[in-house]
């Protein structure tokens, strides 16, 4: 057995944890099947050295007799700020013999306490701003005592020269600009990152960067460059109200921590001795855009002996309010670039390009020409026939950039401080004809790592899931964002929770929503327990209006988290706040009902919907959320919670069947697919009546809608995982491959990622966003159901994992994977020869479930990977095949780690 992928904090190699108690993950691989960890030796050093020496001065954890390889408490001495420890782990397999140590991993330590920042914040506004913490519910409303504030949106240059004397060792900066920034030395941008960091409420929490800089060090004259844009903290007056928020001007604080070869050390901070100025960024708006002026430029300016004497001194400023945070989250990067597919000439001088694809970001231009020629750069998400650009999708948003050209031979430009959703691009002004490679698309997003794969030979199907992801990412910005293009691109939490499962078996989001429900916990009112709809932002929910089937994901999504990851900590960290949000909604509830929602199945095309329908949409997440509260309960150890909060539920669910099932009719409310689905997803149907409501639900999908849904984001997902609970998959999948309004196929016919509505217009007549990512969710049914890889609840994590595919009669094979803590599960079969076989990884240290649907058995014949396993009776008698057992008509056949091919004949 060999110990591998090592993680502490999901992350290889993290560069600046902010935990005194990190947690220790890894995979294991082995040969052969059925191969587990019985016990673990971790080893922590302060050296390389001591650990090459197998001594961990820090933490030697001894051999702990225990199969967890995730999620291991650090439980050594204390660790200190600005450090880098070394770790290895060994464990022993089931027989008790040891695997050879590890590699050597690292892990460093940001600034683990508050008064370590030495530095000041600094800028070009002046050092105490009227502070605006109140939002406004109207759009664009600014109150009286606002109208004071001037906002300058211009990009502002901070400058330092700093000497270093003799040889370094190592040098780590800690850094922050309010909005977004870019930190340089010696003329060389430090780091990958953009649009950095990622928005939070400022005046409850800041995220601060670390960059190990040691190569960017010369013995002499050195220079620290930093550029403010303003991204969410200084924004225009004009989106003021429920889209952003005003903070103050932009501003900055940085140290770097030095250590020579000689052992001494030094350190270097941002503090009033510090110079700054305007930039060439004219003016930088999340929404509108970036205008550059090149020919305001200060050639040098953030390399040394650069003459800043006509430069001001920088003004000591507020700090933000909130608490100083490592950013522990994926950064946001340009993860590939994309060239042009297309140029159309709708008029003279006006160019316009097709990226072939819908995503977020921005171009990167190459352009010669005159000084002060205006180079202008529209997006948008589509275009006419003739090429004309169609920026309806944009809102309000002005979605441009403009670059002023000095004249200085081939100039290069990208925006630093602002992106786009889109697909097309419309040039004017360029000096000539410009050829297609004149642009290139930069594809940016939070770079959550890629760990899911899924493909089948339905097209349709394999499109669906690529538009999914494109969506996905293009709705990662520090904050899961409901679109890239228009005038919002804000945290709304309904859009979250109903992607969130998807989300994780495609990428990498425990880091991620780890951030973001920080972001929502922080913004729970004190006083009452309530929740905003939409975060990070300002303002309580009271005055901006309520929705538990939006708020709900506060709930919901560490649950998803917690299944998936087997985050225990994550749990123990909201679990009282998600309390109190259960015992608000009770305080909003008549007889355990809640009011109608301000959303309710958004998005959904059932006849007479009207935002808010079903009326019963609340009371169901009431009733979701308490069934949460008593899960985690349990899993945290609080009996007495949990019993209260599973009375609760059953309390709210016999009020919501006195209130809205009909008897008579076997319907929920007006009957509609939403009314129905939701109820029998959530168990909430009487036992005697579950068939019955099933039966009117098919009634309705296949005699009302000629086999099609009707359901927004909400019921969507519920109605096609709930049909898959109900052994009714083959309904479900005749919903998703609907060719024709409402239905994926429909959506996706002039699009290349999921949009808004069901019916996405065409250009001039379009509806909605064209970048939505939030019925995606059927994503989540692909590799669940068509691939059969899902969780078991009582074994979070994918330590037990139960494969049970669902094999269409039109779908020859499908092949799926999902790199999860553990290591790689893979589920993939095909047909062949009057047969199918199923192939099956499990990793090591973890076990599977596999279900495989038999007729009568009397015949039947199932091999593995050519061995009889069942001839009339179970056999068993291959290697990590640990039992089986016949239930519902499939054999369930227990398997421990690795790979597997199953072959057996689909009864009819």
């Amino acid at each position: 057995m060999q110990v591998s992928s090592l993680f502490v904090e999901y992350s290889r190699n993290p560069l600046a944890i902010d935990t005194p108690a990190p947690r220790f993950s890894w995979t294991l691989f082995a040969e052969e099947r059925g191969q587990c960890q019985s016990a673990y030796q971790i080893l922590v050093a302060s050296t390389e050295e001591d650990l090459e020496a197998d001594t961990g001065d820090m933490w030697d954890s001894g051999r702990v007799q225990s199969a967890q390889s995730t999620q291991i408490v650090y439980a050594g001495s204390s660790l200190q700020s600005n450090m880098i420890y070394y770790w290895k782990v060994r464990v022993w397999d089931s027989d008790g013999e040891p695997s050879a140590y590890s590699e050597t991993a690292q892990f460093g330590t940001g600034l683990l306490q508050p008064d370590e920042w030495v530095a000041k914040w600094i800028g070009r506004g002046p050092a105490v701003e009227q502070r605006v913490d109140v939002i406004n519910q109207a759009l664009d409303v600014v109150d009286e005592e606002d109208k004071t504030i001037e906002v300058d949106g211009r990009s502002v240059l901070l400058r330092r020269e700093f000497v270093i004397d003799k040889p370094v060792k190592r040098a780590r900066v800690y850094v922050c600009g309010l909005g977004y920034y870019e930190l340089s030395l010696n003329g060389t941008k430090v780091g990958d990152h953009v649009l950095a960091p990622p928005k939070t409420h400022y005046r409850e929490r800041v995220l601060y960067d670390t960059f190990d800089v040691t190569g960017n060090l010369t013995v002499g004259a050195n220079a620290f460059g930093i550029m403010l844009g303003n991204g969410w903290f200084n924004p225009q007056k004009k989106w003021w109200g429920w889209r952003m928020q005003w903070y103050g001007s932009p501003r900055a604080i940085m140290q770097m921590h030095v250590e020579y070869e000689d052992g001494t050390t030094q350190l270097f901070s941002s503090d009033e001795t510090w110079k700054a100025a305007t930039g060439p960024i004219v003016a930088s708006c999340i929404y509108d855009g970036e205008t550059y002026d090149a020919n305001l430029e200060k050639p040098g300016w953030e390399e040394p002996d650069y003459d800043d004497s006509q430069w001001d001194s920088v003004n000591l400023v507020e700090p933000p309010g909130g608490e100083l945070v490592s950013a522990m989250l994926p950064p946001s990067r340009v993860t590939e670039t994309i060239q042009p597919v297309g140029r159309k000439q709708p008029e003279p001088g006006v160019y316009v390009f097709d990226m072939g694809q819908n995503f977020a970001g921005w171009v990167r231009v190459k352009v010669k020409g005159p000084k002060g020629t205006e180079l202008v750069l529209r997006f948008a998400e589509d275009a006419y026939d003739d090429g004309t650009l169609d920026p309806s999708r944009n809102g309000s948003a002005l979605a441009t950039d403009t670059y002023i050209m000095k004249g200085d031979g081939v100039e290069t430009y990208e925006p630093r401080f602002t992106w786009h959703g889109f697909r097309y691009v419309e040039v004017t002004g360029f000096p000539g004809e410009p050829a297609l490679d004149a642009i290139e698309g930069c594809v940016v997003h939070s770079a959550c790592d890629p760990v899911g794969h899924f493909e089948c030979d339905n097209e349709l199907i394999n499109k669906i899931h690529r538009c999914t992801l494109w969506a996905q990412r293009s709705c990662l910005q520090g904050v899961p964002l409901d679109c890239p293009q228009r005038a919002e691109r804000l945290g709304w939490m309904g859009d979250v929770h109903a992607t969130a499962e998807e989300a994780m078996l495609n990428l990498d989001m425990a880091l991620f929503y780890t951030k973001w429900l920080r972001d929502i916990q922080l913004q729970q009112d004190e006083a009452t327990g309530d929740l905003p709809y939409i975060a990070p932002r300002p303002g309580t929910a009271e005055r901006l209006g309520r929705s538990p089937a939006w708020s709900s994901a506060y709930l919901m999504v560490p649950w998803y988290h917690y299944l998936n990851y087997g985050d225990f900590q994550l749990l123990q960290a909201h679990y009282e706040n998600m309390k109190r949000y259960v015992q608000f909604l009770g305080t909003l509830a008549t007889d355990y009902i809640l009011p109608k929602d301000v959303h309710g199945d958004w998005a959904s095309v059932a006849e007479g919907w009207e935002f808010g329908d079903p009326e019963l949409v609340p009371t169901a997440y009431y009733y979701y959320d308490a069934t949460i509260v008593s899960k985690v309960a349990k899993i945290l150890g609080k009996e007495e919670d949990a019993n209260y909060y599973a009375e609760l539920s059953q309390q709210i669910r016999v009020a919501f069947n006195e209130r809205w099932f009909d008897q008579e009719t076997n319907n929920y409310e007006t009957g509609t697919q939403c009314c129905n689905a939701f109820p029998l997803f959530l168990g909430i149907v009487p036992e005697e009546r579950e068939a019955a409501v099933l039966e009117n639900l098919i009634d309705d999908i296949i005699e009302k809608n000629n086999g099609h849904l009707n359901t927004g984001i909400l019921g969507t997902k519920y109605m096609i995982e709930m049909l898959t609970q109900r052994k009714r998959s083959d309904i479900a999948y005749m919903i998703v491959t609907q060719q024709d309004h409402p239905s994926w196929e429909y959506m996706l016919r002039n699009s290349t990622t999921l949009t808004e509505e069901w019916d996405p217009g065409k250009p001039g007549e379009t509806h909605g966003s064209g970048n939505h990512v939030m019925f995606g969710s059927v994503d989540a049914w692909f590799y669940r159901t068509l691939a059969g890889i899902n969780i078991d609840e009582r074994h979070p994590g994918y330590e037990k994992t139960v494969i049970k595919p669902y094999f269409p009669d039109d779908l020859n094979y499908v092949n799926a994977s999902v790199r999860t803590i553990r290591g790689i599960i893979s589920s993939s079969w095909q047909r062949g020869n009057g047969s199918l076989i199923l192939s099956v990884t499990i990793p090591v240290n973890s076990t599977a479930e596999v279900w495989l649907p038999v007729g009568t058995m009397a015949d039947e014949i199932i091999t593995e990977s050519g061995h009889v396993i069942w001839d009339s009776t179970f056999r068993g008698n291959v290697p990590g095949i640990l039992g089986g057992r016949v239930q519902d008509r499939y054999l369930v056949i227990e398997i421990a780690s690795g790979a597997y091919q199953f072959e057996f004949k689909l009864s009819p």
